[in-house]
């Protein structure tokens, strides 16, 4: 079992640099501090706080993951992702449930379809969150040698 990133196989590369750079993009999900703002001076429905905030967790949490996945890969750094993507999906699924119910806020940009974008944030996030299942994957954050 390969237990240093040299030593993975392509596919195995690919997933762990793709999966690195979809929690980096996650960083963008600081925008919410602005929908935080425009429900604090009432511009915006108090029903996208709960959304907001677990957008907040994204970007924030996004750096620090991303450091354990390349230095620190074990046990723990495997749940804490697999965690982060499952928040992250709940968050999509507030905001669903959300835009549904309220409309979608005031950060969505004209003429945009609001559902379009938390859609394929879902989609990605459940792909990453089935791959970190698969064995194959899984056993990269593990220092397991095989015989």
């Amino acid at each position: 079992m390969a237990t240093k990133f040299k030593e993975f196989k392509r596919d195995e590369k690919v997933f762990f640099i793709g999966l690195i750079i979809w929690i980096l993009l996650q960083i963008s999900r600081f925008i919410a501090l602005v929908l935080i703002n425009d429900i604090n001076e009432d511009v915006e429905s108090k029903a996208w706080m709960y959304p907001a905030y677990l957008d907040i967790f994204a970007a924030v949490f996004a750096v620090p993951l991303i450091v354990g996945l390349i230095k620190w890969r074990g046990l723990f750094t495997w749940v804490a992702t697999v965690v982060y993507m499952a928040i992250s999906i709940v968050d999509h699924i507030g905001n669903f449930t959300t835009t549904t119910i309220v409309g979608p806020p005031s950060i969505v940009e004209e003429g945009m379809n609001p559902y379009l974008i938390p859609a394929i944030q879902t989609v990605l996030d459940i792909v990453f969150l089935i791959l970190l299942l698969v064995p194959k994957y899984y056993q990269l954050f593990f220092k397991i040698e095989r015989k």
